[in-house]
């Protein structure tokens, strides 16, 4: 049975050059059973603090507030006004690394996988509860967003290598303080 709590896929989701940028900073160095992270936050204040340049950030922000918002809109209106900051992980997920079946953080209002790197891959798999039943997944498509707004007991997913290469995702998260 498939999947059928709240989510969008969006392909296509970064712009080109935005796209472009991100390959830049592939990192195939990943240990094969290991996970590597850059973490960057942007404030709505315009605070900033990360990896990537501030320039950078600020722009993404600029360029895709509205295009989150919206999608925050849909999936979870009521929690708009707890939207604090926005967080950008780069993550390298080393090709025989798994990721455990969870939910998000609760401070997480909606959450944005986007995949980058390589052609092929293993997308993000939803489940219908912790224990990984009624498995869907989310194909791997470079440029291919999955958007949902965690919902307490229902949204769980893991993520994976394959078992050949690293596995390379930006992920957006529109962040609470609480």
């Amino acid at each position: 049975m498939p999947i059928t709590w709240p989510h969008i896929i969006e392909d296509d989701f970064l712009k080109d050059k935005d796209f472009n940028f991100f390959l830049n900073f592939y990192n195939q160095n990943v240990k094969d059973d290991g996970l590597g992270i850059s973490k960057n936050k942007i404030w709505l204040d315009g605070n900033v603090e990360g990896n990537l340049s501030k320039n950078y950030l600020i722009l993404f922000y600029n360029n895709y507030r509205t295009k989150l918002v919206s999608y925050l809109e849909k999936l979870a209106p009521e929690r708009l006004k707890l939207a604090k900051w926005l967080e950008l992980n780069l993550v390298w997920t080393g090709k025989n690394y798994k990721y455990q079946i969870h939910e998000d953080s609760p401070n997480k209002l909606l959450s944005v996988v986007i995949y980058l790197y390589p052609k092929e891959n293993i997308g993000t798999i939803l489940y219908s509860d912790n224990i990984g039943s009624n498995k869907t997944e989310i194909k791997w498509l470079q440029n291919r967003a999955l958007i949902f707004a965690r919902e307490e007991g229902i949204t769980w997913h893991s993520y994976q290598g394959d078992g050949k290469s690293t596995r390379y995702a930006l992920v957006v998260n529109v962040r609470s303080d609480v």
